[in-house]
C-alpha cells in the first residue's frame, strides 16, 4: 500500500473531506491512486467506506507492528 493510500486511510478515519485530503497531498496527480481511492470512497456506500478504510488501516497497523513503532 501506498503512503498516499494509508494516509488518505487515516484522514478518513478523522473525518477529513475528501478533496482536502487529495490537496495537502499536493493535488490528483501527486496523490496518484489515493485520488481515485478517495474519491471512490465519496461514492460507495457506507459499509463499502468502512470496509475499505478498514483494510487500508489494517496495513498500515500490520506495517507498524513490523517495525516495531506500535
Amino acid at each position: 500500500m501506498s503512503w498516499q493510500v494509508g494516509f488518505a486511510a487515516v484522514s478518513a478515519l478523522l473525518g477529513e473531506p475528501a478533496d482536502d485530503v487529495v490537496a495537502a497531498m499536493g493535488g490528483q496527480v501527486a496523490a496518484g491512486g489515493a485520488a481515485h481511492w478517495v474519491r471512490g470512497l465519496r461514492a460507495a456506500p457506507r459499509e463499502e467506506r468502512a470496509r475499505e478504510i478498514a483494510r487500508a488501516v489494517a496495513f498500515l497497523v500490520a506495517d507498524l507492528e513490523k517495525a516495531r513503532i506500535v
